[in-house]
């Protein structure tokens, strides 16, 4: 069963407070079950149920927990106390990982497991049991292996509000809400929640890309330091219809900016709205979603 079990998933919310939940960091990493099998034999698997074993050699720390166990958490590199998703990326795009100190010496980052729920022990299903009931039990277990690379993920219960604050304040991706009575059930549930900062910008179109004659992808500059730079492209919003014969007229040889990817470039005429959730670390939108158009330049 184990080998099939799939990922409790949550829903997007803003911040709130409230004394029947658990608020816990939503680590920027990737998500990953694990399973302790006994006789030294351990596996990870990723939310779609990859195999995330031969990748991880460092994570056989797992085979430590109690034969039966299986858990579920994130796969995180740290970086000053904070998760560094391209680095973790980087790591996890090694397709033929060697053993740990051949990826030691070749400069590429430990992964560390931080654990957020326990799903079975012993052999025994826990998924009936509350998340109070779970967390309990996966503490403890964490605690006696006093193993560096496998981090029980702590909490606090009621001061949402506050947790977000303080996490986003740090640098840290969001915060996830649990409801301290909810069972785990694979799948998208309403009882845990995703709570994520947004921020608004004005972006200008400097182009667009064309998929089977359609409108397929939108390339976006915003201001940075005083310079219009690239920032990233997204899916155009509604409410155009004739967005590609407006676009088409507008044409130009050459892209308004520097520009890493190929499109059709047009004059600097369109304007919009973008949500987001901050900046990768090379200069792109995280997470774009068109929020509208603006009638003139901002």
């Amino acid at each position: 069963m184990t080998s099939v079990l799939l990922p409790m998933l949550a829903t997007p919310a803003a911040p709130f407070d409230g004394e029947d939940y658990l608020f816990e960091l939503k680590w920027d990493g990737i998500r990953a079950l694990a399973a302790s099998e006994g006789d030294g034999r351990w596996r990870l698997w990723g939310r779609a149920g990859a195999d995330y074993t031969p990748r991880y050699p460092e994570l056989a720390v797992l085979s430590k927990l109690p034969a039966g166990t299986v858990v579920d958490g994130e796969l995180v590199v740290l970086r000053d106390g904070r998760a560094d998703f391209p680095a973790l990326l980087r790591r996890h795009q090694r397709h033929r990982p060697g053993p740990l100190g051949l990826v030691a010496c070749c400069g590429q980052p430990v992964v560390i497991y931080v654990m957020f729920d326990l799903l079975f022990a012993q052999g025994q299903s826990v998924l009936r049991q509350t998340l109070l009931e779970r967390r309990q039990q996966l503490q403890e277990l964490v605690g006696n292996l006093k193993e560096p690379l496998l981090v029980y993920s702590e909490g606090v219960v009621g001061c949402g509000r506050t947790f977000f604050t303080n996490a986003v304040a740090q640098g840290h991706e969001g915060v996830m809400a649990k409801h301290l009575g909810s069972c785990y059930r694979p799948g998208r549930s309403a009882s845990w929640k995703k709570i994520k900062p947004r921020a608004t910008l004005p972006c200008l179109i400097i182009g667009y890309q064309v998929q089977r004659e359609r409108i397929h992808r939108l390339l976006m500059a915003t201001m940075q330091a005083g310079v219009l730079r690239y920032v990233g492209r997204l899916r155009p919003g509604s409410g155009q219809p004739d967005l590609a014969q407006r676009l088409a007229i507008r044409r130009r040889s050459q892209p308004l900016v520097p520009c890493p990817v190929p499109a059709c470039w047009i004059e600097p005429e369109f304007y919009c709205r973008i949500a987001c959730h901050g900046w990768t670390n090379h200069g792109r939108l995280r997470y774009p979603i068109f929020a509208g158009w603006l009638d003139h330049a901002p």
